[in-house]
C-alpha cells in the first residue's frame, strides 16, 4: 500500500488590513461566495445558507459561546448545487468584519429541512429548506427532504485565513484590503442514501474547500458526444494536481459537463505569472478518458481555453463493480476511489472516478459502481490550439484501476497494483478496498454515546457520527432503541491534537429511527446538541435523546 496525507482541503488567504507589525484591535473584511456540483442523477440540490461563521482554532466546536465571529444573513441564500452557473460564486456574504488574527474553520449553518421553511426557500418554490429532487426513467419527479449527518449541525470547513492588525504608527484598516473566499461544496458522488421501511432518506456529506477567490483563475472547455450513445452516462471534468506526497493526483475542482457540452472549472488556486499548471481530466463511464496535461492557469486572468474546438469523446465499454464481503469494516465515511496511470512511465495515477460509501451496508452506490473499460486518450495543452491525442491502455490494460479510499482525518491509500474491471450492473466484479489509515499525526479514538428512547416506540434505528462537513462512522442501534436505550461505543475515530490542535477533533451524532410497522409515519431525526472532543487521550462521551 502507499499512505500519504490527506491534504485537500484548505487553500490560504491573507489580509493586510492594518500593517503587519502588531495586533492592535484592527480588524478586515471578508466576502464569501459558494459553488458546487450534485449528482448526476439529480436535477436540484437545494440548500438554504442562514448564517457564516469563522472561528480561530481548528478545534472550536460550534456550539461553544466563545471562538467564533458570527454573521445571521439578512436573507439567508437558496443555493441549487445541481445548476450553479459555471464559473460564477453565488454570493453570501458581503464585507464581513472580522477582527485581525488568523481563523482556521468557517461554518456555514444550513436550514434544516424538517424545521419550518423559511421564506427565501418558499421563494423559490421549495418543500424544504434543503431539497433533492430526481426524475426517473419515466420523467416524473420526486421531492425529498435533504438531511446533514447531524440535523441543524451545518457544515465547518477547514480553512486558513490570516487578516494582519494594525502597526505601531496606529495605522487604520485600508480601503480595498478584504478578503475574497471561495467556498466549493462538491456533492458529485456524496449524497448518501439510507432504507427506512420501503422509503429512501438522503444525506448530504460534500467534499467541501474553500479558495482565496482573488489568487485564482478559471479553465474552460467542450466536448463533442456525437460519437457515444444517446443515453450516454453523465460527463464529469475535472483539475488535478500530484498531492502533497507526490504517489497520486487529487482532484481541486470538479464540475458535470452541460448538456452542451461546455464546461468551466473554477475556482482553481493559481498566481499572476501563470506558473500554476493543472491536468484535466474528463470522464464517462461509456467514453475513453481524456487527460490534458500542463493547462496554465493565471489568476485575475481571463479563462484558459482548452482548444478551439469541442475534445471529441470516443465510444468505450462500460463495466461495473462493487465492493467485496471485506467493506463491513471500512469506516461508513470512507470514499472509494478508482486511478489510473500511464503504462511504463513515472507518471502518478489519476482519479477516474469514485464514490462514498452506502453508510450503513459498506457497498457502492447501487451495489454497482459504472467505470469505463477503455483507453486514455492523452495531450498536451498547446496554448490554446489544436491538442493532439494519443490513445494508450492504461497500466494493467483496458478496465484496469487502482483502488484507493480516503475520508476525513485520514490518509488517502492506493492498492500497489491494479485490478481488471469486467462485471456487469447485475454481476460486478467486487474489490477490496484498501483501509484508510489514520492520518499521520493522529490516533484511534472512542467516543461512547448514551441513547435514551421510550420503550417499545421504535424497532429501527441508527447513529450517525459527524466531524466538520462529513459523516465519519454509522452503527447500528436496533436493539438499544427498542428496549428504550443503553450505550453504544464507536471505535478507530480520527482523534488527537495533532490532527486539531490544540484539543482534538470535535464530533457530534445523531439518531434516525423508526417502527418498522409504518416507518414513514414514525421515522424521527434527533440531532445532539453538543460535542465530544477526541483529543490525545482518545475518548468522549455523548448523549442522545429522542422522544
Amino acid at each position: 500500500m502507499v499512505r500519504c496525507s490527506h491534504l485537500r482541503y484548505a487553500a490560504t488567504a491573507v489580509l493586510a488590513a492594518c500593517g503587519i507589525a502588531a495586533l492592535a484591535g484592527c480588524s478586515g473584511r471578508a466576502n464569501v461566495g459558494a459553488t458546487g456540483v450534485a449528482p448526476p442523477e439529480v436535477e436540484h440540490l437545494w440548500v438554504t445558507v442562514e448564517q457564516v461563521w469563522f472561528a480561530s482554532a481548528a478545534d472550536t466546536p460550534t456550539e461553544s459561546d466563545t471562538g467564533w465571529t458570527r454573521k445571521t444573513l439578512s436573507t439567508p441564500v437558496v443555493l441549487d448545487l445541481a445548476n450553479v452557473d459555471p464559473g460564477t460564486l453565488v454570493p453570501l456574504v458581503s464585507n464581513l468584519s472580522l477582527p485581525a488574527g488568523s481563523y482556521r474553520q468557517l461554518h456555514l449553518g444550513i436550514a434544516d429541512s424538517g424545521d419550518r421553511l423559511v421564506d427565501a426557500a418558499r421563494a423559490v418554490g421549495l418543500e424544504y429548506n434543503a431539497q433533492v429532487s430526481l426524475s426517473n426513467d419515466a420523467g416524473a419527479v420526486s421531492r425529498s427532504p435533504l438531511e446533514l449527518p447531524v440535523p441543524r449541525a451545518g457544515l465547518t470547513i477547514p480553512v486558513d485565513l490570516t487578516i494582519q492588525g494594525a502597526d505601531e504608527s496606529g495605522a487604520t484598516y485600508g480601503t480595498g484590503d478584504v478578503a475574497n473566499l471561495a467556498v466549493t461544496l462538491d456533492a458529485a458522488r456524496d449524497v448518501l442514501t439510507y432504507a427506512y421501511g420501503a422509503n429512501t432518506g438522503y444525506i448530504l456529506s460534500p467534499s467541501a474547500v474553500v479558495h482565496d477567490a482573488a489568487q485564482s483563475g478559471e479553465i474552460r472547455g467542450s466536448v463533442d458526444t456525437t460519437g457515444l450513445a444517446a443515453d450516454h452516462p453523465a460527463i464529469t471534468v475535472s483539475a488535478q494536481t500530484p498531492d502533497a506526497s507526490g504517489t497520486h493526483h487529487v482532484v481541486v475542482q470538479r464540475r458535470r459537463v452541460a448538456s452542451d457540452g461546455s464546461f468551466s472549472l473554477s475556482p482553481l488556486p493559481a498566481s499572476k505569472d501563470g506558473a500554476m499548471r493543472y491536468d484535466v481530466v474528463i470522464v464517462c463511464a461509456g467514453a475513453d478518458t481524456v487527460v490534458v496535461r500542463e493547462v496554465p492557469v493565471t489568476a485575475g486572468a481571463d479563462a484558459t481555453t482548452l482548444q478551439p474546438t469541442p475534445i471529441v469523446l470516443t465510444p468505450a465499454p462500460t463495466v461495473h463493480v462493487d465492493t467485496d464481503a471485506s467493506s463491513v469494516d471500512l469506516p461508513a465515511g470512507t470514499r472509494v476511489e478508482f486511478f489510473q496511470a500511464l503504462p511504463g512511465r513515472e507518471d502518478l495515477p489519476y482519479l477516474i472516478d469514485g464514490a462514498a460509501l452506502d453508510p450503513l451496508t459498506r457497498r457502492l452506490p447501487g451495489n454497482a459502481f459504472a467505470l469505463a473499460s477503455g483507453s486514455l486518450l492523452v495531450g498536451t495543452y498547446q496554448g490554446g490550439e489544436a491538442i493532439s491525442f494519443a490513445a494508450t491502455a492504461p497500466a494493467g490494460g483496458s478496465g484496469g484501476y487502482r483502488v484507493g479510499s480516503a475520508g476525513s482525518y485520514r490518509a488517502d491509500t492506493l492498492a500497489a497494483n491494479p485490478v481488471v474491471v469486467t462485471g456487469t450492473s447485475s454481476r460486478p466484479s467486487t474489490v477490496t478496498v484498501p483501509f484508510p489509515e489514520i492520518a499521520a499525526g493522529g490516533r484511534a479514538g472512542r467516543l461512547t454515546v448514551n441513547l435514551q428512547t421510550p420503550a417499545g416506540r421504535y424497532d429501527r434505528g441508527f447513529i450517525t457520527v459527524m466531524a466538520g462537513h462529513r459523516l465519519m462512522e454509522t452503527a447500528s442501534v436496533d436493539a438499544l432503541v427498542e428496549r428504550g436505550g443503553g450505550t453504544i461505543i464507536v471505535t478507530g475515530l480520527p482523534a488527537g491534537s495533532g490532527l486539531a490542535p490544540a484539543a482534538g477533533v470535535p464530533y457530534r451524532v445523531a439518531l434516525r429511527a423508526w417502527n418498522s410497522r409504518n416507518a414513514a409515519g414514525t421515522i424521527v431525526r434527533v440531532g445532539g446538541t453538543a460535542s465530544a472532543t477526541l483529543g490525545d487521550g482518545g475518548t468522549g462521551v455523548l448523549l442522545l435523546q429522542a422522544q
